[in-house]
């Protein structure tokens, strides 16, 4: 049996997002030696588009989906605890308020069994008094667990205000299957499906539609960047956890005149072909962590334009791989997107390095060795990481 006996545990909505990407390939990409993995998803009941599941069958994963009924529901953490029972479980990582509360009412209840907690701070998205309210009992929380990793140096550094310990957070950033995420892998891309011919300028975007995208700043600058280039189609993937941001979307777009260039094309779970449509990929966020978006656009060679927004400066070097410019600045975030489509050799050489910058940077199976080493720190009882106690992990 391996050493590190895993229980991966979030809660999320519909298809999910970057963090679930990351959990889903870390359990398929465990060294088996090391760890052995089990994932576990809490899930509202009135979640008719749940898609986890699927993602994580089709994975071949230990897996269970844990239905939950109202904003705290006991029967998910007796599931919680009995899935720790079952498979002996020594170490259970969270991911977000919900699953470190469940994570800590567990080993509460569980007192007499040794149960080390681990979380990762993927950042906290969510705006206004709901969001400030989740993300203080959150970091209340970590305050009380084993170890905490941060997925860029902007989500330790808002931790440390909050009062965490420096000693318990490492920082590790997101990383990305480069194999996977290649260009040598892309057959059909979405030109084809939309008839969009290939010297047509496509700008894109691929996430959430959610408030904290600010994708109203997005498409102002999409109208500004048409005048200029009046062929630009722009493109906007992904969908938000109901339908009234992008209603407002789309009546904005109607209101700026660009509704004939602007393509709102929902959920897409293949984003090779969605990627290797677009000439720039663009985020326009608010709050982020390490945006995963920005990940997958590098690696298949796309120079960025993205808001100065926390991790995003970390992955992006302004004038390498791609420009940045201030939060809810659509006149600056149009310059930029003008500044790469009228110079073709420009946005080749931020692509190229955009994609070597990943190769060297931000590999998923080198960030994965160092997840696994920090769990085999904190079960040898290492709560405090250190460089003296291992200097590949950073803190």
């Amino acid at each position: 049996m391996a050493q590190i006996r895993l229980l991966e545990l979030r809660n999320t909505y519909k298809w999910g997002g970057g963090p679930d990407k990351t959990i889903l390939l870390s359990a398929e990409q465990h060294d088996p030696s090391r760890v052995s993995v089990v994932v576990a998803y809490v899930r509202d009941v009135q979640d008719r588009e749940f898609q986890i599941t699927e993602m994580a069958r089709s994975r071949k994963l230990t897996y269970y989906e844990i239905p939950e009924k109202g904003k705290f529901d006991p029967q998910v953490v007796k599931a919680i605890r009995d899935i720790v029972v079952k498979h002996d479980i020594n170490l259970i990582h969270g991911h977000d308020y919900k699953s470190d509360f469940f994570a800590y009412l567990v080993r509460r209840w569980l007192w007499r069994r040794p149960i080390a907690l681990v979380s990762t701070a993927h950042a906290w998205v969510m705006l206004g008094l709901k969001g400030e309210i989740y993300r203080r009992l959150d970091l209340f929380l970590m305050r009380r667990f084993d170890h905490l990793i941060a997925v860029s140096q902007a989500t330790k550094a808002e931790m440390l205000e909050a009062g965490v310990p420096e000693s318990r957070i490492s920082v590790v950033h997101n990383g990305i299957d480069t194999k996977a995420w290649s260009r040598e892998m892309i057959g059909t891309t979405l030109r084809e499906e939309l008839n969009i011919n290939p010297s047509t300028p496509v700008v894109g975007y691929v996430g959430r539609i959610m408030p904290e995208k600010d994708l109203v700043t997005w498409l102002r600058a999409a109208a500004l960047v048409a005048r200029k280039f009046p062929d630009t189609r722009f493109i906007l993937v992904g969908e938000g956890r109901d339908s009234m941001t992008l209603g407002e979307l789309q009546s904005l777009v109607l209101t700026l005149g660009i509704d004939k260039k602007v393509i709102f094309l929902g959920y897409h779970s293949n984003l090779l072909p969605v990627y290797s449509a677009f000439d720039i990929f663009v985020l326009s966020s608010l709050r982020e962590g390490l945006p995963n978006c920005i990940l997958e656009a590098m690696a298949l060679g796309l120079p960025v334009v993205t808001t100065d927004v926390a991790g995003a400066k970390e992955l992006v070097v302004k004038g390498e791989t791609g420009l940045v410019v201030p939060q809810k600045d659509s006149e600056g975030l149009a310059r930029a997107i003008v500044a790469l489509l009228a110079n073709h050799e420009y946005r080749g050489r931020m692509g190229k390095a955009g994609r070597e910058r990943i190769e060297s940077e931000f590999c998923f199976a080198k960030r994965l060795r160092r997840i696994e080493d920090l769990y085999d720190l904190v079960l040898r009882g290492y709560p405090y990481c250190t460089p003296s106690h291992n200097p590949a992990i950073a803190c």
